[in-house]
């Protein structure tokens, strides 16, 4: 069968946005594997996720949105793909305004489109207890940095603190000296092998600039390092404001491999998130199936 997509980027950060307004198509039978294929760069379109849009089957949201990694397992909640629905549901024409409220299975975000590319998302409130991102604190040790506790990750003869954060979907933070240090790609693979996230987490590694101003890699969990992650961005400023090192309620630039993204979060536990960067659609077609 042959299946309708759109192909969109948020800076950097790429999907392919499947969708029953776009064609009848059953895409609820497909396999684990065709969304492998979907995203496979050499055989497929190519992707970092694959959104699934359709009307929200409840009254507390106007559309819903599944996220699928590139590994074919599906995830929580993701703040460039949210960007990308609201630029894909205005320019197909299927919402007419300039608002909408979008559910994951990470919660409910609002999305405002700012101008012709900019769109800002409140995202959910975020959380800091180990239990809100599955780190399983057994086995490590913890201190304390301006009230908040952050976890000690052991890395050869030091401890790096590493900052455990939800935006919908687990984070775990790690400031770092350079984002191009090389030991960042073996921390990465040591976290992960060694199961301190139980469900799996993004890994970000944050160099603070200024209070206003930051550096950030992500690895994101069943895709690897992407070019930009939204939740991973909101995740580091959030944070750094916990922790004192970034200014609350500012908008804080945030420096990707991709471009930059705004994030603001006014630093209390029932306060939103909010982040603002670009939604382009970089072309339509369809895919044999």
């Amino acid at each position: 069968m042959n299946i309708s997509f759109v192909k969109m980027q948020g800076i950097g950060n790429d999907f392919v946005v499947l969708s029953p307004f776009l064609d009848s198509s059953p895409i609820e039978k497909l396999t684990k594997e065709n969304f492998k294929f979907i995203s496979n760069r050499h055989l497929g379109v190519g992707a970092d996720q694959i959104l699934i849009v359709r009307p929200c089957a409840s009254s507390e949201a106007d559309y819903e949105f599944r996220i699928v990694n590139s590994d074919g397992t599906e995830v929580e909640q993701c703040g460039n793909g949210a960007r990308c629905v609201m630029r894909f549901l205005f320019e197909m024409g299927i919402h007419s305004k300039s608002k909408a409220k979008l559910k994951t299975k990470g919660g409910i975000v609002e999305a405002v489109i700012l101008d012709e590319t900019n769109i800002r998302i409140q995202m959910t409130v975020p959380k800091f207890n180990a239990n809100d991102v599955g780190l399983d604190i057994k086995s490590l040790k913890s201190r304390k940095i301006n009230q908040q506790k952050v976890f000690l990750i052991p890395w050869k003869k030091m401890e790096l603190n590493i900052f455990p954060v939800s935006m919908g979907n687990p984070h775990g933070v790690i400031n770092v000296e350079s984002i191009t240090d090389p030991d960042i790609e073996e921390i990465t693979s040591l976290v992960k092998s060694q199961k301190f996230f139980l469900n799996g987490v993004n890994l970000g590694f944050c160099k603070i600039l200024s209070p206003k101003k930051i550096k950030l890699r992500v690895f994101e969990r069943g895709v690897g390092e992407t070019l930009a992650c939204g939740s991973g961005a909101c995740a580091a400023v959030v944070a750094g404001v916990a922790q004192g090192f970034l200014a609350p309620n500012e908008p804080i630039e945030v420096n990707l491999t991709g471009g930059k993204l705004i994030i603001s979060w006014a630093g209390k536990l029932n306060d939103f998130v909010f982040m603002a960067g670009p939604a382009v659609e970089v072309f339509k077609g369809k895919i044999k199936i």
